[in-house]
């Protein structure tokens, strides 16, 4: 981490053919910090996502994601780091527990998924299927899921 940021973006620049989808952005985010990308549609915003994660090449521009270059560093940034995508999915027969386990299971970071999910407040739903839950509780099992993959209880 640079300065106490954990996300450092400098004059990013993405386009597509002759489209501009990013053109020349910048930030920062601390740690702990909430940040949040906004736009109408075809802004950029997932795009610039991608670039964060080293599933898009920026054209120009640097970034630092936990200090480390995505380009450069993908393999060792994938393991620290999960996300949550705007929509996503399981087996609507699929319980909150043995989504979990299941998903811990991969052995790649497995976070104590009991713990998370009592943080996540799926303690009631534990034994619901995904297909019977909420919009806010599939977004917060989704979320536990992303977790439980990079060994964060965080």
């Amino acid at each position: 981490m640079l300065n106490g940021n954990i996300i450092e973006v400098a004059n990013l620049r993405k386009t597509y053919m002759s489209v501009s989808a990013i053109d020349d952005v910048s930030f920062q985010v601390q740690e702990r910090e909430i940040f949040g990308v906004l736009g109408p549609n075809g802004a950029g915003k997932t795009t610039t996502v991608e670039c964060l994660q080293d599933l898009r090449h920026p054209d120009s521009g640097t970034i630092r994601v936990l200090g480390l270059d995505p380009q450069a560093d993908a393999s060792n940034l994938k393991r620290q780091i999960g996300s949550q995508l705007q929509e996503s999915a399981l087996p609507d027969r699929i319980k909150v527990w043995e989504a979990l386990d299941l998903f811990a299971s991969t052995g790649a970071g497995t976070a104590d998924w009991s713990t998370l999910i009592e943080q996540w407040g799926l303690n009631e739903k534990r034994d619901a299927a995904f297909g019977v839950l909420s919009g806010g509780q599939r977004q917060r099992l989704l979320i536990a899921l992303a977790l439980v993959i990079t060994g964060s209880n965080k």
